[in-house]
């Protein structure tokens, strides 16, 4: 059986201001205040996050688009076994989609200010959602 190929653009909606400009071990984001910058024409979208305590922020791996590995050790270590870039963190992933769940610290225009987001300084967004939206009741609230 063989599956059937889609290709779509997708469109940054923003991008990362960190003061880690480099990639560097995930431990060092994790009480790290950092901000997104939403493109103008997308600020329209930030209505209604005001309020949540987190959210799920989707980026693209910038560095790292022809760089796709199926089998990796985890965090590079290579005294740890092979595993499946599924079953890993790597940012070495066939499309090249990280997420991460950050604390929302405030809104400030079209600034999103987080705490926890594992992304460097100018990566690109490409979606941000409430946490809560993985709850199915969420839009019944």
């Amino acid at each position: 059986m063989t599956s059937k190929i889609y290709s779509w653009n997708i469109r940054p909606i923003g991008k990362v201001i960190s003061s880690i400009k480099e990639p560097a071990s995930t431990e060092l984001f994790y009480n790290l205040r950092s901000t997104i910058e939403i493109y103008p024409e997308f600020e329209e979208g930030l209505l209604g996050l005001q309020g949540k305590d987190e959210v799920l922020v989707i980026f693209l791996f910038h560095l790292n688009i022809d760089n796709a590995h199926l089998l990796v050790h985890p965090r590079g270590d290579i005294s740890a076994p092979l595993r499946g870039v599924f079953a890993t963190c790597s940012p070495a992933r066939p499309n090249g989609l990280g997420t991460s769940r950050c604390r929302l610290i405030a809104l400030d225009g079209p600034k999103i200010h987080l705490l926890g987001l594992e992304a460097i300084d100018g990566t690109p967004v490409i979606d941000v959602k409430p946490f809560s939206c993985l709850d199915p009741r969420y839009d019944l609230l």
